[in-house]
């Protein structure tokens, strides 16, 4: 039965959480995008500007960008965007050997990129909340059991190794002397290795965490979603030789993934099409649940928090001194998203999105 339960665990990661990426291609034409009047557009209009986009991981977190592509946000916005999945640190090395012009990522991989000497700048944040959980199995009954357990990671230095250290800490527990870690893979070999006694414990990302992590044999511990710790969870970036060369499609860029994220916030049916579409579910309470989930983590504006990249900064120190050289300031170019906050643009979103 155990195995059974493995199985059908595992199977419904597969189709819930994306251990394939999300279509690479442009989606339906979107009414947004349609001309306003039936007049043909003129012979000299310029075509959309293509550009390359890689993710880093198949999370509805990076649903907004789902929806920028159904309804049309990046067209109207004259971009042609091609969304490609480039997994941990294939999404900075996809950049730097111009497979792709801008990454979406998580905070922790284009900072170490940075650390190592890539010229990356990051340009907005949407998630400036730490995005985990830490289950476990039902010996673990709270943190003060964590004590000389095994926590599966993906690999030691990634990004959830880095945050489960600190979420051992933040738990009272000493993170290099209380517990030891385990490199095992992605969320399946996580679980099945937790399921099959081999760890004690394993951090889950808010999309696995909600969909497994009440499953039979497993236990939440502690959500970190749910605790006022600013983090740089998600961010956009690129070169800066490109953000230096290509201001207009920074700023086509900022605008679309600005409407995106408003319009994911704020209109529950568009997000939650949204994260089905993003991760291939057909189960519309899961992708409520999910959209849920990652609603109340998005801002309202997505200015880089210096405190978060700082948490970010200090996590990547721990495996690499360089780090220690970095500042916020100098790992950031918020003034994409400050010139659109200026010009009153993500003001009158949130006003028309009330409106409607």
């Amino acid at each position: 039965m155990r195995a059974m339960g493995l199985l059908a665990l595992l199977s419904l990661l597969v189709s819930a959480c994306g251990g394939s990426a999300a279509p690479s291609t442009p989606a339906r034409p979107s009414e947004a995008a349609a001309p306003a009047h039936s007049a043909p557009a003129p012979a000299a209009q310029a075509a959309p500007t293509h550009i390359t986009l890689a993710y880093s991981t198949a999370s509805a977190a990076n649903s907004p960008m789902q929806l920028a592509q159904d309804r049309g946000i990046f067209r109207a916005n004259g971009l042609d965007i091609e969304l490609i999945h480039a997994m941990g640190n294939a999404g900075p090395a996809a950049v730097l050997s111009g497979q792709a012009q801008v990454l979406a990522t998580g905070c922790a991989e284009a900072l170490a990129a940075i650390t190592g000497g890539a010229d990356f700048v990051l340009t907005m944040v949407w998630i400036n909340r730490m995005q985990y959980v830490l289950a476990g199995s039902p010996t673990i009954a709270g943190p003060e059991t964590l004590r000389g357990k095994r926590l599966a990671v993906s690999r030691i230095g990634s990004s959830s190794h880095l945050a489960t250290k600190f979420i051992v800490k933040y738990l009272g527990l000493d993170p290099d002397q209380d517990v030891s870690y385990v490199q095992v893979g992605n969320t399946p070999e996580r679980v099945g290795a937790l399921l099959a006694g081999s760890v004690d414990g394993s951090i889950l990302s808010a999309d696995e965490g909600l969909l497994i992590g009440n499953e039979p044999g497993m236990h939440i511990i502690v959500d970190m979603t749910t605790e006022n710790i600013p983090y740089c969870g998600n961010a956009l970036g690129a070169t800066r030789q490109y953000v230096r060369d290509q201001p207009e499609v920074m700023r086509a860029l900022t605008r679309s993934f600005v409407e995106a994220i408003t319009r994911f916030r704020l209109d529950k049916a568009e997000g939650v099409q949204a994260v089905a579409a993003f991760l291939g579910e057909n189960d519309t309470y899961k992708a409520e649940q999910l959209w849920g989930t990652w609603v109340r983590m998005l801002p309202e504006k997505p200015y880089p928090d210096p405190r978060g990249i700082q948490f970010v900064l200090d996590e990547v120190a721990q495996t690499d001194e360089r780090a220690r050289a970095l500042t916020p300031d100098g790992v950031v170019d918020p003034s994409w998203v400050r010139e659109l906050d200026r010009s009153g643009f993500i003001d009158g979103l949130n006003r028309g999105a009330g409106a409607r």
